[in-house]
């Protein structure tokens, strides 16, 4: 990276990651989102660091807050939905933007047990469905956050 100290103020969401997903909510340097696709609950870490593609390109800051941000989200995700697998991947062969992909797995889900990217045609969501997924994961996100930030000070 080119700016030792990169600031959230500079950075914009890529297009894509945008039309494909709705913000769960916003924590210090990081968005949380969630695909919009009914047949899985596919969450996304983005942190708002400019020009970052890779997970080591972020200052050692920012990959912590990310790294905890991930122990947030992955520990909201279990207890919420119990899944047989949780898997996470920073793959960004589309998407050259940085964003960690945190999905909740069953071992009767369409994709199972291949990846779920690339798994047929999404199925969007209708506006209710999307609120009632964003929520409860907002829900226990913040409360996540918020012990682990209580436990760091």
């Amino acid at each position: 990276m080119t700016d030792a100290r990169p600031t959230a103020t500079d950075w914009r969401l890529h297009p894509r990651l945008k039309a494909d997903s709705f913000p769960v909510i916003n924590h210090g340097r990081l968005q949380f989102r969630l695909i919009n696709d009914r047949r899985f609950v596919w969450t996304l870490i983005v942190p708002m660091c400019p020009h970052a593609e890779q997970l080591h390109q972020l200052p050692p800051d920012w990959r912590n807050e990310a790294l905890d941000g991930l122990q947030a989200l992955s520990e909201t995700l279990e207890r919420l939905y119990q899944p047989e697998r949780l898997n996470v991947g920073a793959i960004g062969n589309l998407v050259d933007q940085l964003h960690l992909h945190c999905v909740v797995r069953f071992d009767d889900d369409p994709a199972w047990p291949g990846v779920v990217w690339g798994a047929g045609e999404r199925e969007p969501m209708e506006p209710i469905e999307l609120l009632a997924r964003i929520q409860p994961i907002a829900a226990g996100l913040g409360d996540a956050l918020a012990r682990n930030s209580a436990h760091a000070v």
